[in-house]
């Protein structure tokens, strides 16, 4: 037991060395570190987040377009362009005024878009109208029994499109006045469900018909205001009339047809033929959308701005890999670029995602940066890279009692503090991938090119008018900038000279992620009552968690064809791990049980058809780009694993392996973060895939 325990410890490095940067020289990375500023980038928030910008066509958002265009091109970047895009089917909606009243003898300004235009939800339809207003609760079917409310502006808490249908369409209201329920108070995907008394949040009305008929128009209050005017149609003894003027319309000065819009522009590197480093934010969002995503767009500015900066100036060495900058429209930018050059991912190497990174973490407790792992199925040197960063600018950016004693007389060991922002340290850490943001079409089938996101979550302020200036800090901007600038430049500039070290970074955090998947297998082996099937599923964590490291050591050999030494002495390590694990899982059941391992696995009728299968992708960016929606859900399937069951798909796997590869990674993210994956769910998605057109299923399962 004792040389278990060993064995299963040894493989953690320590953090000593935390505050130490290996990957880049220490001139180089002063340099970066210097001349990015979290102060020039919230000058561009401030530019960018006085307009309302959704997608599908706003004026804004080409403003935005615009904007970002001018300064690449003032800041020296090449081949800078604006990208006009198709969208879908929303028009382009744009909305030049919108005010609620109370009228009478003392009218009543109830809402405006001259306060902000989040106080008109988006696709309201032009309308100047005088009704009386009604409430209407929740405005479920029992609360709108027995209420007339054609002709009328309904007050409800309830869902914008349900009261849309049920009341406007069907019963003939005029129009909503919306509000939070005061009695819900829910995280959300985004966190955004937390209840503010004074938060207006941004919302819309559908955008297309609803049972042939158009919609009408929505006007949205904070809490406060709601149950206020709640509590005075209640005690009013005379029907309370407003009016509803609004000025807007399905058209954009790029014209009526839906559109999109991405800027891009790049740092030249040396060897023009190798792939590329791309860098993405995304312009579109409401009105102010200051931290989503104003903060991302500005960042990936100014790393442009000072890389290209320092490069010119001879500071910094030119590196070898161009950097390419997107500034998009969140996530239908990429796919549609894909879709329109099929072939466009192959020149890419990595990409670097920021979305919300400037969040002033003081103004709420659950605020943290959390930066994403690649999901297991990309896996990369990329990956120790980010995480290397990240150790560093946190450790550099972090009070510790022992530092005076060492020597470290500032209060942070290797500050970056911007001028005019807090001093708060860097609260920031690596998480276990997620998606919703751009870094998503990078890593999806069929494109696979690792991407990774800087991502502020939850956030209470998102998708309000509270995402403003003030809860901004231009420190986390500089920080969280200086941090992909880092990645990118590591990235851009890895050559022979530098691949040791980046194989060295790889091989010592690939050990500790096979410790610690040991170390679950372990642990299920000890607290499990089914002890057989503990055995098999650790003996399947440890397989998985060995593939996932020869996939980082494999990508070694993309810095240099020279690097093949290194790459296969990192892969002839992770097998000896394995072998070492496996004996190990071995030696511990023994201990455990009394009996020796079982050897002989008994497959369910699922795995069997799930043996059956060797799936291969058959659709490229063009037929993904429509056809990845019509791939019906599996109930119970957590949607990242679904994101990586098409992943996994190459040909080669079969069924069975593909489950059990998105299973392990699920266990070792835990049940609270992927959920649990089955084989029938697996078999299922597959299936529905191969419905979709998007995957063949080859193997006798699949006639």
């Amino acid at each position: 037991m004792r040389r278990l325990i060993l064995c299963t410890l040894i493989v953690f490095p320590g953090t000593a060395s935390a505050q130490q940067l290996a990957l880049l020289p220490e001139p180089i990375i002063r340099q970066i570190s210097e001349e990015i500023s979290g102060d020039a980038a919230f000058a561009h928030i401030r530019h960018n987040s006085q307009f309302h910008r959704p997608r599908g066509g706003s004026d804004g958002l080409w403003k935005v377009a615009q904007y970002y265009e001018e300064k690449a091109r003032e800041y020296g970047l090449t081949d800078v362009k604006i990208i006009k895009q198709a969208y879908g089917t929303t028009k382009p909606w744009n909305a030049k005024s919108g005010e609620l009243w109370i009228v009478g003898a003392e009218p009543e300004r109830i809402a405006s878009t001259i306060q902000t235009p989040l106080h008109l939800a988006d696709f309201s339809r032009p309308a100047d109208v005088t009704a009386d207003l009604i409430d209407i609760g929740g405005g479920t079917t029992a609360e709108l029994d027995g209420k007339n409310v054609a002709g009328k502006i309904v007050l409800t808490s309830g869902s914008i499109s349900t009261v849309m249908h049920d009341a406007v369409v069907a019963k003939g209201a005029a129009g909503i006045v919306w509000y939070p329920s005061p009695f819900y108070e829910g995280s959300g995907i985004d966190g955004s469900g937390f209840n503010m008394p004074d938060q207006i949040r941004w919302l819309s009305v559908p955008s297309g018909q609803i049972d042939g008929k158009d919609p009408t128009f929505a006007f949205v209050l904070s809490t406060r205001q709601g149950v206020e005017l709640h509590n005075r149609l209640a005690k009013a003894t005379t029907p309370i009339r407003v009016r509803a003027k609004i000025e807007s319309g399905f058209s954009s000065s790029q014209g009526s047809e839906p559109w999109q819009v991405m800027v891009e522009g790049f740092i030249r590197g040396t060897n023009p033929g190798m792939q590329d480093i791309v860098l993405t934010g995304h312009m579109q969002e409401g009105m102010q959308s200051a931290n989503d995503d104003a903060s991302g767009t500005a960042n990936v500015l100014e790393i442009a701005r000072a890389l290209n900066k320092l490069i010119n100036e001879g500071r910094i060495p030119r590196p070898r890999r161009s950097l390419r900058f997107w500034w998009a429209t969140e996530i239908s930018s990429e796919r549609q670029y894909f879709a329109d050059h099929p072939d466009a991912h192959k020149g890419m190497w990595v990409n670097v995602n920021q979305d919300m990174v400037g969040a002033d973490q003081s103004q709420d407790i659950m605020r943290k940066q959390g930066i994403t792992r690649l999901p297991a199925s990309r896996f990369h040197f990329f990956n120790d890279v980010a995480e290397a960063v990240i150790e560093y600018m946190v450790a550099g950016n972090t009070f510790e009692l022992a530092q005076p004693q060492a020597g470290i007389m500032s209060v942070y060991p290797k500050p970056h503090i911007s001028h005019l922002g807090t001093r708060q340290r860097y609260n920031a850490e690596m998480i276990f991938f997620h998606n919703n943001t751009d870094h998503m079409t990078f890593n999806e089938q069929p494109i696979g090119v690792p991407g990774i996101t800087f991502t502020n979550m939850p956030d209470r302020f998102i998708h309000s008018a509270d995402d403003d200036l003030e809860t901004l800090d231009r420190t986390q901007l500089g920080r969280n900038a200086t941090s992909a600038a880092l990645i990118a430049y590591t990235m851009a500039s890895a050559d022979i000279s530098r691949s040791s070290g980046l194989a060295a970074e790889t091989a010592g955090r690939g050990a500790a992620r096979m410790g610690q998947n040991l170390k679950l297998a372990l642990s299920w082996i000890a607290s499990s009552q089914d002890q057989a099937g503990a055995y098999y599923q650790a003996v399947d964590q440890v397989r998985y968690a060995a593939q996932r490291e020869r996939s980082a050591a494999a990508s070694i050999r993309q810095i240099d064809p020279a690097a093949q030494p290194l790459s296969a002495s990192i892969a002839a390590s992770i097998d000896q791990r394995e072998a070492q694990a496996l004996r190990e899982i071995d030696s511990y059941y023994r201990v455990v049980t009394h009996r020796d391992p079982p050897r002989s696995r008994t497959q369910s009728d699922t795995e069997r058809s799930l043996q059956e299968l060797r799936p291969i992708i058959t659709a490229g960016p063009r037929e993904f780009l429509e056809g990845r929606t019509h791939i019906a859900s599996v109930p119970g399937l957590h949607g990242l694993m679904a994101f990586e069951v098409l992943n996994y798909i190459d040909g080669r796997r079969s069924g069975l392996d593909i489950y059990r590869e998105v299973a392990a990674e699920a266990r070792e993210g835990g049940e609270h973060y992927f959920g649990k994956v089955t084989a029938d769910a697996v078999l299922t998605y597959l299936k529905n895939a191969a419905t979709a057109g998007m995957v063949e299923r080859m193997g006798a399962a699949a006639k």
